[in-house]
């Protein structure tokens, strides 16, 4: 497995562990606090984990 490989399946992890979060009783103002101050990041990521994997980059 190559280094975008692993930084694509951590981003996974995060991104799955953000779905579950969903599912605990905190209110929902809570949650989409979390939900913005998490996902750009995580979108940020995910392109350059795409751009490294591929040599592409769409959104540039």
């Amino acid at each position: 497995m190559n280094g975008a490989q692993e930084k694509l399946g951590v981003l996974i992890d995060e991104l799955d562990s953000l779905s579950a979060a969903l599912g605990m009783p905190i209110p929902d103002a809570t949650h989409v606090q979390a939900l913005r101050a998490s996902l750009p990041a995580k979108v940020s990521a995910l392109k350059d984990a795409f751009v490294e994997m591929t040599g592409e980059n769409p959104w540039g």
